[in-house]
């Protein structure tokens, strides 16, 4: 009775599961098994390759104990920029909310409205816009510098300085991701009871006690749960660091071969899938990636949970 009652309605879904299992469940199959085989395309393993167990996995963990290894720069490159970049995103984000949420703020719905620009355009607009601005020669960035007597900056490392791109990235990505933090400490701030306040206030508390006890319990949580997710998303940067650089400058050591000076791990995985063509490796690196990624996700997620109730 109950088959063919949900009979008509099953049959209605097959389409989307046919769907579904063609463009999501085979791929993710076949990528997993990838990882198992050396199957790439510049070894002459592309259309006849072999299954060769946990190799890639262990060549993985090789290059992760080699500190001269591409791999273990992006590592750290990754955790140094997550870390950095997020905290800049929480105080920019966190400075601008607290500025909106004023009550003396002039033209509040103009400054709203600038403020969000940079989440409303779409991320790879904005970087080649950026790209264009940090230009060496003729970027307007340099140009203003040298207005002002001062020298160029090479902000791409296209004449293989090694500091500057970072700064150029960190801005680059801070200014695309802050209003996601801002929006979330904003509305947070919105809904702080007013009655509350005013109790605070009748009880003799300064505006640093207001904030303490009032104002930072209410945002703490979904300020919390903003910065998971922003740090999740800033783990798994990639279009800012490939359209600016490249993860470069490359820079050629002897006896080691080229280091790529702003890579991360997400620009690793991309070189090594279509530059090297290299897709045994490669599937078996997203599949350490996702085991990082995924639990990040679930925490994230059961936090959210959490605030909404």
């Amino acid at each position: 009775m109950s088959i063919r009652k949900y009979r008509a309605p099953l049959l209605f879904l097959l389409p989307a599961f046919a769907l579904l299992a063609v463009v999501s469940i085979y791929p993710l199959a076949f990528g997993v098994y990838m990882a198992f085989t050396n199957i790439s395309t510049t070894k002459g393993k592309w259309l006849s390759w072999d299954f060769v167990g946990l190799e890639n996995f262990a060549r993985i963990a090789r290059e992760l104990a080699s500190p001269d290894s591409n791999l273990f720069r992006a590592l750290v490159n990754t955790v140094v920029f997550t870390v950095v970049n997020v905290t800049l995103q929480v105080v920019t984000g966190v400075a601008y909310a607290f500025m909106l949420n004023a009550r003396s703020l002039p033209l509040k719905r103009l400054w709203r409205t600038l403020m969000i620009v940079p989440w409303a355009v779409p991320g790879y607009i904005s970087i080649m816009a950026w790209l264009f601005l940090y230009q060496y020669s003729y970027g307007y960035v340099n140009q203003l510098l040298l207005n002002l007597g001062l020298p160029r900056v090479d902000w791409l490392g296209q004449t293989l300085d090694t500091f500057w791109p970072w700064v150029s990235i960190n801005l680059t990505n801070t200014w695309l991701a802050y209003p996601f933090i801002m929006t979330v400490t904003l509305a947070a701030l919105q809904s702080v009871p007013p009655e509350l306040v005013d109790a605070a206030k009748v009880d003799g508390a300064s505006t640093w006690g207001v904030f303490r006890a009032v104002v930072f319990p209410h945002i703490l949580p979904p300020l919390t749960v903003a910065t998971v997710l922003t740090t999740i998303t800033t783990f798994q940067q990639f279009g800012v660091v490939w359209l600016l650089t490249g993860g470069g400058p490359a820079i050629v050591v002897p006896g080691i071969g080229t280091l790529y000076t702003t890579e991360l791990l997400m620009t690793y995985g991309f070189r090594t899938i279509w530059q090297y063509g290299d897709y045994g490796y490669g599937a078996a690196y997203s599949l350490l990636i996702a085991a990082l990624v995924v639990p990040a996700s679930i925490y994230a997620m059961k936090k959210m949970r959490v605030v909404g109730e």
